[in-house]
């Protein structure tokens, strides 16, 4: 977060901190042994590289991933346990481990705050509304540290797409062509093995189980004997038994004998097959009237002889995701309605409505130097007009009209030394048209907002000034390419709209009370008066008394320093006065900042899986979407400043929780006897595989 005074205005200090961390795990990585040998483990080592085309491309299995750090004590005692998991459970869910150091985009998409953090990954992938790749919800484990806790939690993550069969079993083996497993059994609820089955095999074998009883017509039918009995239907009427062990691995190649072959798309725009969803669309005369011209967005159509690929189009589709449409032809018509004689050939078509007429569509080679010009003509027929410049003399005004005039009462600046507004930038006004207001800067006007090197974007919001202030305070968010990714529309976008999501938390109805709709923007020579100043008072101690008045009835997120409160604890005032400093400083933010004592209330630590051990520390928590997180690193303004606009603008990932942290009433912290026993944790025993198939006897 920044606090910005207009126009002088305060560091951004976020560089400094990410090399003091950077440093910090270099040094780390240097006297740190590896904590996993991959070449004899059962997990699969996950990389930047191989973290999406492994893990993120596999839609046939769970995956539960840990990442950790090789100089983490935590890392280094869970290891044993996770590799034990991954043993426990080889054949039906898959295992991986990020290392952090090393992975280090992969740990920022993830939003991993400490170590170790464990996520499972559903098999479904969706993709990014704005970038358009592919990515899998996690649900974050916060059970114990033990084999035993991951297995059971990974267990019950696997999705059901087992068929219940009744007792007509002929209908579900005539149900469509693909080969069907049938299981016989007299359990009432579906086994982990069986779901894994029919996970693996989702699209390739129709999975079912039937509880009808041995004397039933279709258990004669089946003869079956004992319970379970399990039989493979080809598409051929044939009935196979499965004579084997009711192992995984074992029955994995017993159905894979008899499997259909991996269902595989067409090479729409890309690259070959597999069971990825094209970003190129395939267009007829048809389509084209129903998708393309009532459009606003450019379009580039590639004109093929076949409707086959042109080379590298998968990865041109992704590079203007967002911004641009792309669709595969080959209907002969749609040829002839723009003038294409010669294929292959790209027409691109301009933004607007209206624009999707052969007379406006512009022709293209479709060989590398073509595609790269058809790709601009495309991007620069993109609207300026929600983009305004700015210089010396026109920020003045337009700042404070800009702030009022938006839905969120926010303003994104991009400060860069090109003649031209970017084309992204634009696609980015246009996506967040009337949420906030924005605006391109001179290189001349960074000095003023102490912005080291173009480009850069951020998104402000006015702020109550401090004290004996007499200009307008901003506060915001810096795009970091090291933290946020590249320069993209989709990474810019995403970071807008993590930023509109909390501004919407924080001004309630106030966030759609702008101007009028359609009322355009006034430029005015009205000076910015500052805001007024308030006195916030003390800092708030949580207690049952206070916690409703002071977090949950607030609006927005509550900013929870969790502090050992005893008597002699040396530290205590130092940090009281710290946090009453930055509560000032934030004041009018979307932050609710206030201070626990955790030692008098352990429940409340132990809510997040936080012992005395883990003090002084930090939780964000937004009481409305029953969502926390915690901060890492150093107890300081810094960083507990950073790791708060970071939860605010949805760079900083949050957990779920089932509800609000326990506070008991009637304590009396001032005479309370401090300390407690060490809880040692269960040990685990080797049954669990044998528990797991047991299930299935």
């Amino acid at each position: 977060p920044n606090s910005v005074r207009w126009p002088s205005c305060c560091s951004l200090l976020m560089g400094r901190c990410l090399t003091v961390l950077l440093s910090l795990s270099l040094l780390s990585l240097i006297h740190a042994q590896p904590l996993y040998e991959f070449s004899s483990s059962p997990l699969v080592e996950l990389t930047d590289e191989t973290f999406d085309t492994v893990m993120t491309a596999d839609t046939s299995s769970v995956w539960v991933v840990e990442f950790y750090a090789d100089w983490c004590g935590h890392c280094k005692q869970f290891a044993k346990g996770f590799e034990k998991a991954a043993t426990n459970l080889q054949g039906l869910v898959k295992f991986g481990a990020v290392n952090a150091d090393v992975a280090k985009s992969t740990m920022q998409a993830m939003s991993v705050q400490g170590f170790p953090t464990v996520k499972v990954f559903l098999p479904t992938a969706v993709r990014n509304p704005y970038t358009g790749k592919k990515y899998k919800e996690a649900l974050e484990y916060k059970g114990p540290r033990s084999a035993k806790g991951v297995v059971e939690f990974a267990s019950t993550s696997i999705p059901s797409r087992v068929v219940q069969v009744g007792a007509d079993a002929d209908a579900f083996a005539s149900n469509g062509s693909l080969p069907k497993v049938l299981l016989f059994t007299s359990k009432l609820e579906t086994t982990t093995l069986l779901k894994s089955l029919a996970l693996s095999f989702d699209g390739r074998v129709l999975v079912g189980e039937t509880r009808a009883p041995a004397d039933s017509a279709v258990g004669i039918a089946y003869g079956v004997q004992t319970y379970p009995s399990l039989f493979v239907l080809t598409p051929e009427g044939e009935r196979l038994k499965y004579e084997g062990e009711l192992k995984p691995l074992a029955l994995f190649a017993f159905i894979e004998a008899h499997a259909a072959k991996t269902p595989t798309l067409d090479a729409a725009a890309g690259g070959g097959g597999g069971p990825t969803e094209s970003l190129v669309s395939s267009l007829d005369s048809a389509g084209f009237g129903a998708e393309v011209e009532p459009s606003r967005q450019p379009w580039m159509l590639l004109f093929s002889a076949d409707g086959s690929a042109l080379s590298g189009t998968e990865a041109l589709a992704e590079s203007v995701y967002g911004q641009v449409s792309i669709a595969s032809v080959s209907d002969a018509a749609l040829a002839a309605k723009f003038g294409v004689k010669k294929l292959p050939a790209v027409v691109v078509l301009p933004f607007g409505t209206g624009a999707k007429t052969p007379k406006q569509g512009t022709k293209f080679g479709a060989d590398e130097t073509g595609l790269a010009a058809a790709k601009k003509a495309a991007l620069d027929s993109l609207p300026i007009n929600l983009v305004d410049r700015l210089g010396p003399d026109t920020a003045d005004p337009w700042i404070p009209q800009a702030l009022s005039g938006s839905k969120a009462k926010s303003m994104c600046l991009l400060f860069s030394d090109k003649p031209d507004i970017p084309p992204m930038f634009r696609s980015l006004s246009m996506e967040f048209e009337g949420e906030l207001a924005f605006a391109m800067m001179p290189p001349s006007m960074m000095a003023r907002f102490n912005v080291k090197k173009s480009p850069t974007v951020m998104v402000m919001f006015a702020a109550p000034a401090e004290e004996g202030a007499q200009e307008m305070q901003l506060q915001g968010m810096q795009f970091v390419p090291q933290m946020h990714g590249k320069f993209s529309f989709g990474n810019l976008a995403n970071f807008v709209a993590g930023f509109l999501e909390q501004r919407k938390a924080q001004l309630g109805a106030e966030y759609d009370a702008a101007g009028p709709e359609g009322e355009p923007r006034q430029r005015t020579q009205e000076k910015a008066k500052p805001m007024p100043s308030k006195d916030l008072g003390p800092l708030p101690e949580l207690s049952a008394h206070n916690f409703e008045t002071e977090c949950t009835n607030k609006g927005g997120l509550c900013a929870i320093a969790l502090l050992d409160g005893a008597a002699d604890n040396p530290n205590k005032e130092a940090h009281l006065q710290m946090l009453t400093k930055l509560r000032q400083k934030r004041a009018g933010g979307p932050l609710s900042i206030s201070w626990l004592d955790a030692t008098c209330h352990p429940g409340f630590a132990a809510h997040f899986e936080l012992s005395e051990m883990d003090l002084p520390t930090m939780v964000v928590l937004s009481p409305s979407k029953l969502r926390w997180a915690r901060a890492i690193g150093a107890f300081d303004a810094e960083t507990l400043g950073t790791f708060g606009g970071g939860v605010a603008t949805g760079r900083v990932g949050t957990n779920p929780m089932q509800a609000l942290p326990p506070l008991e009433e009637g304590v009396d912290c001032a005479s309370l006897a401090r300390g407690g026993g060490v809880v040692e944790e269960d040990s685990l025993g080797d049954e669990i595989m044998d528990e797991i198939l047991e299930e299935e006897r």
